[in-house]
């Protein structure tokens, strides 16, 4: 397949051009093709199949490091089949899928349903990320490493195993297995507040006119945060120093939807302090265009975890990712139903869809002068295939996979929740304007945004 008449977006520029594709690998990519080296490409060409790209732009597919795919116990909130459809209409190609599933995904024998679940189901390519064992107990941990899962996951405030993620001796425990076997731990921090805190809270929310999203966000706050990210860093540290580890065998952590200016700096701080810690983090689209200043229909719609916090910090954290100071954007796609988000706050669940406005409302700030294309692919495409050792995708590059999304500006349109293919049909952006079109995405050289396709999806496994 050849895709012609492009703009191919290279290493920070945009060319003109064409890309060959070969069994689902880019073979060849041209800048400002002569007459003679098109012809000799169109010869190479054994489907014969070539796509003019009207001169709409070619970025590589998205790598989402942070999603729920729901499925097996949760099916009515979304399914593999769902989940990873919207994820390819959107030009997500790769994507990272949480273990907070029924039951959860904290043994081998669970996952592998969960995998065997997902088999032929997914129409892009789809990594695990496990829950710890009970007792962390190491020869499980070590038969779910040996299914190929990309890492680990740690809720700090509803533990899927019944561990105590407060206390520094379990911290100590699971940066000691992620330093013998080299695997990510990804954390959710919040150091959760006591029942007289939250009581207080309450009191006052209940003589006040405040929003429910207020409310939410003064029940996890900016401070809960900012605790049990120096928590663990402050463990990590202890446990380099106390172990002289050589810094190869450093432990990996990775701490998941940062939200505010105090916990982002303290990850900055410690990354500063020593390069060589192997310490990330990412910040979804929601954190860094959304605060809990939105008007909604249903408050409930933008109730996640962690909040929407104070303007002060979106603003903060989308000029950090302008200066390409954030590295990493992940989605945390959490679809619910409808039924449930119509509860009282009380009872409904936090979380929202988020793959379907993510490329829509991100890349529309680089049609409109508000952020760089470089900045974007680097934090959406290269640096997740680069840090999570996702070889051969995230660059349009020759011998890459070909993971492509072709996008265009056209007149600006609002967002419809209705039109979403996942199952989750509402969203904090209702209304939102953007000027974006997706307009083919491709996972290994096949089109995967048209209807009634084949599932073509892979489970991405770690390699060990």
């Amino acid at each position: 397949m050849i895709l012609k008449n492009a703009k191919i977006y290279n290493d920070g520029l945009i060319h003109k051009g064409v890309i060959y594709i070969n069994n689902g690998v880019i073979k060849n990519v041209i800048f400002e093709p002569k007459g003679q080296e098109f012809k000799k490409l169109v010869k190479k060409n054994q489907d014969g199949k070539e796509i003019d790209c009207q001169n709409k732009l070619i970025l590589p597919g998205i790598i989402d490091i942070h999603s729920h795919l729901r499925d097996l116990g949760q099916s009515e909130k979304e399914t593999f089949l769902t989940g990873t459809k919207a994820a390819a209409f959107s030009g997500i190609t790769t994507v990272f899928n949480m273990p907070n599933t029924k039951p959860p995904a904290i043994s081998s024998e669970q996952i592998k349903i969960w995998m065997k679940k997902a088999e032929n189901n997914i129409y892009v390519d789809v990594g695990f990320i496990a829950g710890i064992p009970k007792g962390i107990d190491e020869d499980e941990i070590k038969r779910i490493i040996n299914l190929g899962v990309i890492g680990f996951k740690i809720y700090s405030l509803t533990s899927l195993n019944e561990i105590d993620w407060k206390d520094s001796n379990n911290i100590q425990i699971i940066l000691d297995i992620s330093s013998r076997y080299q695997i990510p731990f990804f954390i959710h921090a919040s150091y959760p507040l006591s029942e007289a805190e939250k009581e207080l809270i309450t009191q006052e929310y209940n003589i006040s006119n405040q929003s429910i999203l207020r409310y939410h966000n003064s029940l996890d706050p900016v401070k809960a945060e900012e605790k049990y990210v120096k928590f663990v860093i402050e463990n990590y540290k202890k446990y380099i120093n106390v172990n002289y580890l050589n810094p190869k065998n450093y432990p990996i952590i990775h701490f998941c939807h940062i939200s505010c200016i105090e916990s982002y700096l303290i990850i900055k701080k410690a990354q500063n302090s020593n390069k060589d810690l192997k310490i990330t983090f990412e910040v979804t689209p929601h954190h860094l265009l959304l605060s809990n200043k939105i008007t909604l229909v249903n408050e409930n719609f933008g109730k996640v975890l962690p909040p929407l916090r104070e303007e002060k910090h979106s603003k903060f954290l989308f000029n950090e990712l302008k200066k390409g100071a954030i590295k990493l954007i992940g989605t945390d796609h959490a679809p619910h139903t409808l039924e449930e988000k119509s509860e009282n706050y009380f009872n409904a669940p936090s979380g929202f869809p988020g793959f379907e406005t993510y490329p829509l409302l991100i890349i529309n700030k680089i049609f409109n002068y508000q952020l760089s294309l470089e900045k974007f692919v680097k934090a959406a495409s290269e640096n997740p295939a680069k840090i999570f050792n996702l070889n051969n995708k995230g660059f349009i590059k020759e011998g890459y996979c070909a993971d492509l999304l072709i996008v265009d500006k056209i007149p600006e349109y609002t967002i419809n929740s209705q039109h979403f293919k996942t199952k989750a049909k509402f969203s904090p952006y209702e209304n939102f304007i953007t000027n974006v079109q997706i307009w083919k995405v491709f996972l290994r050289g096949i089109e995967i945004n048209i209807e009634n396709n084949i599932p073509s999806g892979k489970i991405i496994k770690r390699m060990l």
